[in-house]
């Protein structure tokens, strides 16, 4: 990855994504900016710095409930905005086992403990911790942070189904779902139809890209009834995501008509 000499607190290059994983075994929301990773590690922001607000009620997995999540919205814009011109970076949250956790890179950990210390005496009802660890690789950011590949498919996911929602699609509603993978070669794209077709997976299209440089250059398209709700297209991506993988290819997406009950 490029360095970077510094990166301002308002940075231009911003692009917040969110995602549900799990950290340490327990369920995890993640919320983290993506648009930094070309610039990791900030050579300039060397120590990795976090405040953990301790929540006051939870649900089953350890999340807030609509009413707390707001405050703590509002707690997060009380911290960052009081951060004034202290070097930094803030690069993510996580919500999971009963705490937001916040975290921030900078060169001056000293002066964020300060800050937000400030920021968080008007903040009498919840309990927080400051802490601060050396990270001059951005590990944290990297290996915590960052979405993983199936990560990146969920969102990929909820981008999908924000748009069909936004047309008025019931989602619930079972309707043909285009699929589509690329693979290395033509034999391990035919050894993936066969296994997707034991799962009721009907092969439509198989375009060739053997003319460009790329390194999947045989595709196929496939087609399923299913229903496209959250859950169920989780569950249906990860499976051919897995299955593409074991036959050294990639899925790349899928794609669905409106369907309004």
């Amino acid at each position: 990855m490029n360095q970077s000499p510094d990166q301002s607190t308002t940075p231009d290059d911003d692009h917040w994504e969110i995602y549900v994983t799990y950290v340490d075994d327990n369920p995890a929301v993640i919320l983290v900016d993506i648009g930094v990773v070309e610039s990791v590690p900030i050579t300039s922001l060397p120590n990795l710095v976090w405040l953990w607000i301790h929540l006051k009620t939870t649900d089953e997995d350890g999340f807030p409930s609509e009413e707390e999540d707001f405050r703590l919205n509002e707690i997060e814009d009380l911290v960052t905005e009081g951060m004034g011109d202290l070097a930094l970076r803030y690069v993510g949250r996580i919500t999971t086992d009963g705490r937001r956790e916040f975290y921030f890179y900078t060169d001056d950990p000293e002066q964020f403990r300060q800050s937000a210390t400030a920021a968080m005496s008007s903040v009498s009802e919840y309990e927080f911790e400051i802490d601060v660890a050396d990270d001059p690789e951005w590990s944290h950011y990297q290996n915590v942070l960052y979405p993983s590949p199936e990560d990146f498919q969920q969102i990929q996911n909820q981008q999908v189904i924000s748009q069909l929602q936004q047309a008025g699609d019931s989602l619930t509603e079972p309707r043909p779902v285009d699929h589509y993978a690329n693979f290395r070669t033509a034999e391990d794209r035919d050894a993936f139809i066969a296994a997707a077709a034991a799962e009721g997976y009907e092969s439509v299209s198989r375009p060739d890209r053997t003319d460009d440089e790329g390194e999947f250059p045989f595709s196929v398209g496939l087609l399923r009834v299913d229903p496209v709700d959250p859950e169920t297209i989780d569950r249906i991506t990860f499976e051919l995501f897995d299955l593409a993988r074991q036959h050294t290819g990639e899925y790349e997406g899928w794609g669905s008509k409106v369907v309004k009950s």
